[in-house]
């Protein structure tokens, strides 16, 4: 049932089993670090944890993918995807299990009010591209607890200062752009997040895979294509209030994301941003976008 997507740190992915029960989750080892591959290789057999190693390009579409064709080979009827960077908490362990029991459990469920664990001491623009970091024991890491991906006020996201305050030499046209980007999240996220992910899913969701030609946002794009299935009543989407977190989102060594977005002092993020965006304004076209807001899951 419990899927865990592991592309870079061994420790991260031995924290995995901390809450985890062995006898229920599979490992998909997905590298480009052949090192890394050898560690999760000898630790999994060591442990005795089900695991595969499949094939990567280095992007995190494909390694979700690889995913998914292993949740679809394994027939389960549900399944609970974990970056390997973040894990799961005790509460969400038992969550998920108790809704894969209901009847009614939703196709696809998605979070809000997620909890971000960042570092306090160190500046996030150096750190972002430290080739270090990734692979670090997060135990010997500081600890600061937020809500990052949180909007409180969209109308005034949508003004566009908090980009052009930080992100020196940013043009108008970026501006304009990012002012476009906010205001389609807001039209079509159903909650009040710039980004959520998939963590809780029926077979329902195989059809949606991820796009491999976003570097960032593959996430994004998917939740957006599932809640449009979930408005022609192909699916059933749902959405869970994070309050007392099932799943705890480790930036301090994660991937592709933040390197990406701190590019440039900023300007990876206006990169990626625009081919999403670009995403988005085709599922705009093809009215795939929706101003609904999404169902709250009580559990």
């Amino acid at each position: 049932m419990f899927y865990v997507l592991s592309s870079h740190n061994i420790y991260a992915l031995k924290r995995q089993f901390k809450t985890l029960p062995v006898d229920k989750t599979t490992v998909i080892i997905n590298t480009t670090h052949i090192e890394f591959r050898q560690q999760a290789i000898a630790y999994c057999e060591e442990n005795k944890v089900r695991y595969f190693v499949t094939e990567s390009d280095g992007t995190a579409a494909t390694g979700k993918n690889s995913f998914l064709d292993r949740f679809e080979e394994d027939g389960v009827p549900y399944a609970v995807l974990i970056d390997g960077d973040d894990y799961l908490t005790k509460r969400g362990v038992v969550m998920y299990q108790r809704l894969a029991e209901q009847e009614d459990a939703p196709d696809a469920l998605v979070l809000f009010n997620q909890v971000n664990i960042t570092e306090t001491n160190h500046n996030r623009v150096e750190r972002s591209q430290d080739p270090i970091r990734p692979h670090e024991d997060p135990t010997t890491l500081t600890s600061r607890y937020i809500q990052s991906s949180a909007v409180a006020d969209w109308n005034e996201l949508a003004k566009g200062f908090l980009v052009a305050d930080n992100v020196p030499d940013i043009t108008v046209e970026e501006v304009e752009m990012f002012k476009k980007y906010i205001s389609t999240l807001q039209y079509s996220m159903g909650i009040d997040e710039l980004s959520t992910r998939l963590v809780f899913m029926s077979r329902k969701v195989l059809p949606y895979r991820f796009n491999k030609g976003l570097t960032v946002g593959e996430d994004t794009l998917q939740y957006l294509e599932l809640k449009d299935a979930h408005e022609r009543g192909e699916l059933k989407l749902a959405a869970h209030n994070e309050k007392f977190p099932t799943y705890m989102y480790d930036v301090r060594i994660s991937g592709i994301a933040l390197k990406e977005s701190q590019k440039d002092q900023g300007k990876g993020f206006i990169n990626w941003m625009r081919v999403l965006l670009a995403e988005m304004d085709c599922l705009k076209d093809n009215n795939k976008l929706h101003k609904t807001r999404v169902p709250i899951l009580e559990f």
